[in-house]
């Protein structure tokens, strides 16, 4: 009786060394599906960060020339070609870094209207951010003469 048991004993461990290589195996391709699944999880968080940031400072060059239009609109800034040209410094900062450029044409058809356009460019050289945003303006300067007489323009 004891050559049945020893057999059997003997099957039992060769057979334990046979599973736990199959487990091994196991182990190893669970853990290798886990880290290509956190390599394309990571890609994909830093591809969506880069296009947050892209989005932001987008944004943030329309409003600039946007602000920069209604300061034409209104009057408090000139109507007149300039070349790219850094802004003042203010206390929120936020357009530091950024440069502005003004293209005026003037339309043959209506006397002191003036297709403007405003582009703003951020400094960053390693991915520039640019808006151009054009409008038709009507030249304030046109109806009014030194004397603060309306004349219209030729």
């Amino acid at each position: 009786m004891t050559a049945p048991t020893i057999s059997r004993n003997w099957q039992l461990a060769i057979g334990n060394r046979q599973s736990g290589g199959i487990v091994l195996l196991e182990v190893l391709a669970a853990l290798t599906l886990f880290v290509i699944a956190a390599a394309v999880i990571g890609s994909a968080m830093q591809t969506s960060i880069h296009a947050t940031v892209d989005m932001k400072r987008s944004g943030q060059a329309a409003n600039i020339a946007q602000s920069v239009m209604a300061e034409l609109e209104a009057g408090s800034a000139e109507l007149v070609d300039t070349p790219s040209t850094a802004f003042e410094e203010d206390e929120e900062q936020t357009t530091e870094g950024w440069t502005y450029e003004i293209a005026t044409e003037e339309i043959t058809d209506t006397p002191g209207l003036k297709k403007v356009t405003v582009i703003v460019t951020d400094a960053d050289t390693t991915h520039p951010h640019t808006c151009r945003l054009t409008q038709w303006i009507f030249d304030r300067s046109c109806l009014t003469d030194q004397d603060g007489e309306t004349e219209p323009c030729d």
